[in-house]
């Protein structure tokens, strides 16, 4: 005789039930929750390109160039030309200055005279004397007058090694020609002048010694406007 089965307790068959419903709902769950998220990607995507499209249609901003005001436009090269002509122009006013012929000045000035300075030998033996010369030129077309008590006239000399001044004929003694004087246009104007070979400095004049034997320079000097040197050579 055949058994029927036997049927299990009415637990374990609402669990399974419970269990199914579970499952069901998960399933729907997850259907729906993915209809969700293909939906959002969906119109993400579609945001991204209409947010492209329009940043593409806007125009690409514009740079305004500088434009210098009216008149006022000037290129480096045209400035570096304009500079070198400036300076041109400076240079040749400074040499038209410069080299102005004093043959052609109506005026005369101290320091247009022409100053130049000599002696008689140009080595001196023992004991002596040498004698000095200043030639005084006005090459200009007008007179100079010269007051020599503000503008002395004098004879200076130093030593050639050293570069020390050894004498001078103003030291002690009043200048060979004093006062107002004046020059003439065109004209020369000559002056003499004897060194004992005694060292002296203004206003010393007392216990002066002989300069020893050497090489020495000869200046003539009117006010502040000296010679070129002329060097003599004095032997003991």
């Amino acid at each position: 005789m055949t058994k029927e089965p036997q049927r299990l307790p009415e637990k374990i068959y609402v669990r399974r039930r419970v269990a199914a419903a579970v499952i069901i709902l998960v399933v729907v769950a997850l259907v729906i929750w993915g209809l969700v998220s293909w939906g959002r990607s969906s119109s993400e995507s579609e945001g991204t390109a209409a947010s492209s499209q329009t940043t593409s249609a806007l125009p690409a901003p514009v740079t305004t160039p500088t434009v210098p005001e009216p008149g006022k436009e000037t290129t480096e090269e045209e400035t570096k030309d304009q500079e070198t002509t400036e300076e041109s122009s400076t240079s040749e006013e400074s040499e038209e200055e410069t080299s102005e012929n004093p043959a052609d000045k109506k005026t005369c000035e101290l320091a247009d005279l022409k100053i130049e300075a000599s002696t008689d030998k140009p080595t001196y033996e023992g004991g002596e004397q040498p004698t000095m010369y200043m030639k005084v030129h006005n090459p200009t077309k007008a007179d100079c007058v010269i007051e020599l008590e503000d503008d002395t006239l004098r004879f200076e000399v130093y030593d050639l090694a050293s570069n020390e001044r050894m004498w001078a004929d103003t030291d002690c003694y009043p200048s060979v020609v004093t006062g107002e004087q004046k020059f003439k246009a065109g004209e020369d104007r000559n002056f003499e002048a004897v060194w004992s070979r005694m060292g002296s400095a203004p206003g010393q004049c007392s216990g002066r010694s002989a300069v020893p034997e050497g090489a020495y320079m000869l200046y003539g000097v009117l006010g502040d406007n000296p010679s070129d040197a002329a060097t003599f050579n004095l032997k003991g």
